[in-house]
């Protein structure tokens, strides 16, 4: 095996040369070296020495500025996410007054204390309180499409958005 060897005292790069010798028959089997990602933390604290040699203080605190913005921006995302709606944060913009209960089984959404399948005549409505009249044409797992019966354009109604009510729906006869 050919390892690198790297000496402080010059940036030269020195092949050392190892023996690899036969292993006895009743000697156990050699366990390969695991290698193991350093962990965040560790790959924090280095990059944060690197930047500090090539940035200033300014730049530094901006970026991380940015990069809390960023996570922060990330963790509200997923946290809405409809497969978690307890996670949720509380805004104070919505009061848990004005959440609706959606959820997805069995490729029929129940929402608002009452279950809506494929091909149902609905209304829907938005925070605008535009009402559409449409048909549920499928029932995803996150996600419910509709079709408005003025144009047939589909659209798409994610879970969370019912959750949150930035969509109400509403049984609406078939005739």
């Amino acid at each position: 095996a050919l390892q690198l060897h790297y000496s402080t005292d010059s940036m030269e790069v020195k092949p050392i040369m190892t023996r690899k010798l036969r292993r006895r028959p009743n000697d156990p089997v050699p366990i390969p070296d695991k290698r193991r990602k350093p962990a965040p933390d560790i790959l924090l604290r280095s990059i944060w020495r690197a930047l500090n040699y090539l940035l200033t203080d300014e730049q530094i605190m901006e970026d991380l500025r940015t990069l809390n913005k960023s996570l922060n921006a990330v963790s509200l995302l997923f946290s809405a996410s409809p497969s978690s709606p307890e996670h949720l944060p509380a805004t104070p913009a919505e009061s848990p007054a004005q959440r609706f209960e959606a959820r997805i089984e069995d490729g029929k959404l129940y929402y608002d204390k009452r279950w809506y399948h494929k091909s149902q005549a609905i209304y829907l409505e938005s925070k605008e309180n535009t009402k559409i009249s449409c048909v549920i044409s499928s029932v995803g797992a996150n996600e419910i499409w509709v079709r408005k019966t003025s144009d047939s354009t589909k659209m798409r109604i994610y879970l969370g958005q019912l959750q949150r009510g930035v969509f109400v729906i509403r049984r609406r006869s078939a005739a």
